[in-house]
C-alpha cells in the first residue's frame, strides 16, 4: 500500500512537472512570436489561407478552439485530439471557396495508451495553383489541476509540410511555373475554468518556414502569417455550447478577427449551430454561418453527416463533411 501511495505520488508529481513545462514553452513560445512578429509585416498573407476546415466548425463561424474535438481537431487546436471520445474517428470535407476554388480535406486519430495520434491531409487548387499540407499531430491530456482533477487539461502539437505548385495548365509561351516547400509548427492547450466553462489556446505557424522556386524570380523563402487564438467555451447545458474566439494575427498587415458560435444537441441525433465571425477593421464585411448534423449507427461505427452554409459579401458557401467515429 505504501509503495503504491508512493508510486502515485511520484507519477502526479512527474505529471505537474510536465504540465509546467508545457504551461512555461507555451508562455515563452507566446512572448518571443509576440516581440519576434507583432511589429512585422507578413511576407504572404495570401498563400496557403485558412479558410476553415469542417462543416460543423464552420457552422459556429470557426469558434471551436476551446470546444472542438474529433479528427478534425488537427486542423484547429491540436490539443482538442486528446478530447475525443473513442478510440478512432475518420473524417472527410469538401467546400468551393468563392465558386472557384476547390478545398478537400481528410483527416483521422487513432488513440495509443495516454496519447491520441492525429493526421490531416488539406489540398485546394487546380494546374493554375494547387496548395497541399500535411499535418502530423499528437494529444494528451494532463491530470493535474487541482480545480478540476477528474477532467485533465489538454496539450498538443502539429507540424505541418506544405507543398505548392502553379503555372501547370495550358497557356500562352511565356507561362511562369514553380514550386514550394515548406515546414510549420502549431501547438495548443485546453483548460477547464469551471464545471461548465473551457479556455482553449492555439498557436498557429508559430514557426514556419516556406520555400518558393520561380522559373521568372528563381529562388526565394517566405513565411505564412503566425497568429495567436484564444477562445472561451461555456456550456450553461449538457447538449448548449456556446463559444467565443479572438484570432489575434501577429503581423501588422493581418487583420484580428472575432469569431462567435453556438451548438446545441437534439436527442443525441441531430445538432444545429449558428455562427459570426467579423475582421476586427473599418469597412470589414461581416459573416454568418449557420448549420446543422445527423448521426446514425453503421455496424461497428457512428456516421456523421455535416452541412454549413456561409453568408458572405463575397459569395455564399456550402461545405459538406462526412465522419467515422468507432
Amino acid at each position: 500500500m505504501k509503495s503504491a501511495a508512493m508510486t502515485r505520488r511520484r507519477t502526479h508529481r512527474t505529471a505537474a512537472l510536465l504540465a509546467s513545462a508545457a504551461l512555461a514553452a507555451m508562455a515563452v513560445v507566446v512572448l518571443w512570436t509576440g516581440s519576434a512578429h507583432g511589429e512585422e509585416l507578413s511576407d504572404i498573407p495570401a498563400a496557403f489561407v485558412d479558410v476553415g476546415v469542417g462543416a460543423g466548425p464552420m457552422g459556429m463561424g470557426g469558434a471551436v478552439v476551446a470546444s472542438l474535438d474529433g479528427a478534425d481537431a488537427i486542423f484547429w487546436n491540436p490539443a482538442g485530439l486528446a478530447l475525443t471520445e473513442g478510440g478512432r474517428e475518420y473524417s472527410v470535407s469538401y467546400c468551393n471557396q468563392l465558386g472557384l476554388v476547390p478545398y478537400s480535406a481528410g483527416s483521422g486519430i487513432h488513440r495509443l495508451g495516454p496519447y491520441t495520434l492525429g493526421v490531416g491531409l488539406l489540398y485546394s487548387g487546380d494546374d493554375v495553383l494547387s496548395e497541399t499540407t500535411l499535418l502530423l499531430g499528437a494529444a494528451t491530456e494532463l491530470h493535474v489541476l487541482p480545480w478540476a482533477p477528474e477532467v485533465g487539461a489538454a496539450v498538443g502539437a502539429s507540424a505541418r509540410t506544405r507543398w505548392a505548385s502553379f503555372g501547370n495548365n495550358d497557356s500562352t509561351d511565356g507561362q511562369v511555373t514553380g514550386s514550394a516547400m515548406g515546414l510549420g509548427l502549431d501547438v495548443g492547450a485546453v483548460v477547464p475554468l469551471t464545471r461548465t466553462t473551457t479556455l482553449g489556446l492555439s498557436l498557429r505557424d508559430v514557426f514556419n518556414v516556406l520555400n518558393w522556386d520561380s522559373s521568372a524570380s528563381g529562388s526565394y523563402g517566405e513565411n505564412v502569417p503566425a497568429s495567436l487564438v484564444a477562445g472561451l467555451a461555456m456550456s450553461p447545458h449538457d447538449r448548449l455550447t456556446i463559444e467565443v474566439d479572438v484570432d489575434k494575427s501577429l503581423h501588422l498587415d493581418v487583420d484580428d478577427v472575432v469569431r462567435a458560435g453556438a451548438s446545441l444537441e437534439l436527442f443525441d441525433v441531430a445538432t444545429l449551430r449558428g455562427g459570426y465571425r467579423t475582421a476586427l477593421q473599418e469597412g470589414a464585411s461581416d459573416e454568418y454561418s449557420i448549420g446543422a448534423g445527423a448521426s446514425f449507427p453503421a455496424g461497428v461505427a457512428v456516421m456523421t453527416l455535416d452541412l454549413a452554409y456561409l453568408f458572405s459579401d463575397l459569395d455564399n458557401t456550402l461545405r459538406f463533411t462526412l465522419s467515422a467515429a468507432m
